[in-house]
This record gives C-alpha cells, sequence and structure tokens, in this order.
C-alpha cells in the first residue's frame, strides 16, 4: 500500500494535466524558485491536488538522481511509468510542511 505522502504527491501530480497524457513539461528554473511550490488543492477538481507553482523546481541535482527516481516510478502502473525532471528542497505537503527529502516533479516516460 503507498503511504499517504505518495497518495498526495500522485494526486497531485496527476491532476497537473502534464502528467496525464500532455508531453508539455513546466518551464523548469536553473535552480530552485524562492518561494518553494506547495501541494493545492485542484480548483478545478475538488478530488485531486496540484503543484501551485510547478515552475518553482529546479533540476534534479546528480547526486539526487536515484531517490528522485525511487519516488517517481513508486507511482507507476503496469501502462504508465514515471520519472523526475525537477526538485525542490524545500516543496511543501498540502499542510504547507516540507517534505523530509524535498519534493520531485514527475512526468510520464515517453
Amino acid at each position: 500500500m503507498k503511504s499517504k505522502t505518495q497518495k498526495v504527491l500522485f494526486a497531485s501530480l496527476v491532476a497537473t494535466g502534464i502528467l496525464a497524457g500532455c508531453s508539455t513539461a513546466p518551464m523548469m528554473g536553473s535552480q530552485p524558485g524562492d518561494v518553494p511550490p506547495r501541494i493545492v488543492n485542484d480548483p478545478n477538481d475538488n478530488r485531486s491536488r496540484v503543484w501551485d507553482n510547478p515552475g518553482a523546481f529546479g533540476p534534479v541535482p546528480a547526486k539526487l538522481a536515484a531517490d528522485g527516481q525511487t519516488i517517481c516510478s513508486s507511482m507507476d502502473t503496469k501502462d504508465v511509468h514515471y520519472r523526475a525532471i525537477g526538485y525542490h528542497p524545500l516543496a511543501k505537503d498540502i499542510d504547507g510542511k516540507p517534505f523530509p527529502r524535498g519534493g520531485y516533479f514527475c512526468v510520464t516516460k515517453e
């Protein structure tokens, strides 16, 4: 069974529309933004959650690539596989608390 954090992350990522069938990803900065992204309720879908500012993610540092892959692949299904394209060390959960290991922006593998 997936942890609560993984379920929240999965719901938020799928709800962005960036992951679910669209090949366009947000513009990633050369470093994480000053204001960390936070998971919020999707104003267009009461059942989903989204990142409020996906453009605040910077690239995934090389030393965290394996961790990002582990986190993102935890959402894999038989037909859909995910990879990390963004990282923010202070990304926040729905309660406004930073994720202990930072947050990853995951997209479907092509």
